[in-house]
């Protein structure tokens, strides 16, 4: 049975997480998997301590304090996470979604994402956690990680969920672009929805035979396959919402991390540039 992996904080997402989970659990015929994790905190930085301003005989007195608080919030921080799971639950039930577990762990995000994702068709995560400074334009940084490092696709939630009629293909030839392009070919989870696929750059002899792939590979669920003129990050932005899309669809992280700290990342900048949730795929 296709399994999908809800990944759900205390940030604003967790609700359109779920609803996005449910779209596209519902369409796939899959179970759905919640996970919430627990991120191990620096007692000393939540109390905005510092011990080393403090006399020896302080310090005992200190540790035993921070220990104390630690435990504290560890219990509190597993009662949220059940209440989040509970309620992850119930509104993925409400959205007609009937196999469903919940899964709790301690640990890091990222690494923790990736281990359950071994038994997942698809991943999927708010855009932002609940740490992330909701300025627009901002991504979160775990976000990026978990796309880099990821072998499924992840299906990054916008803050809110919308009806998903009509989907924009960012395509670019590459071996990540083409996996997303066979996939909307063939899933059920686009059967029946507008597809508008566009390649960003010149009407070159390359473009114009990945426009004729893509063509072919898509048949009739097609709406339209064109090239447009100009910078991708710009051009994708752009046309995602002048087709009035409720989907992007694209290749993630073409170039090493090392080469997109210097030049930038057009995966990252449609991201931050688009209110819509983005399906990536590496």
């Amino acid at each position: 049975m296709t399994k999908l992996l809800a990944c759900i904080d205390a940030s604003q997402y967790a609700t359109s997480v779920c609803d996005h989970a449910a779209w596209a659990a519902t369409r796939l015929g899959a179970a759905v998997e919640v996970l919430h994790v627990i991120q191990r905190k620096d007692a000393v930085a939540a109390r905005h301590d510092l011990s080393g301003a403090v006399g020896l005989g302080a310090k005992s007195q200190l540790m035993e304090e921070l220990v104390r608080i630690d435990e504290q919030e560890g219990r509190l921080a597993r009662e949220q996470g059940k209440l989040l799971l509970q309620a992850a639950e119930e509104r993925l039930r409400e959205q007609g979604v009937e196999a469903i577990s919940l899964v709790h762990r301690h640990g890091g995000i990222v690494e923790t994402v990736v281990e359950r994702e071994a038994d997942a068709d698809l991943v999927v995560i708010g855009k932002r956690g609940a740490s992330a400074d909701f300025a627009k334009g901002h991504l979160g940084s775990k976000v990026e990680r978990v796309v880099r490092q990821s072998v499924r696709p992840v299906l990054a939630a916008s803050r809110a969920f919308r009806p998903i009629e009509r989907v924009l293909i960012a395509f670019d030839g590459g071996p990540s672009a083409r996996k997303a392009v066979a996939f909307a070919a063939t899933s059920p989870l686009f059967e029946g929805l507008e597809l508008h696929l566009v390649i960003a750059g010149t009407d070159n002899d390359r473009n114009r035979d990945c426009s004729r792939w893509a063509s072919e590979v898509l048949g009739g669920r097609a709406k339209a396959v064109e090239i447009v003129g100009g910078n991708a990050d710009d051009v994708l932005v752009a046309e995602a919402t002048n087709r009035n899309a409720d989907l992007v669809v694209m290749g993630a992280y073409g170039h090493s991390p090392l080469r997109t700290m210097i030049v930038g990342s057009t995966t990252t900048a449609v991201m931050r540039g688009v209110t819509l949730p983005v399906l990536l795929f590496r």
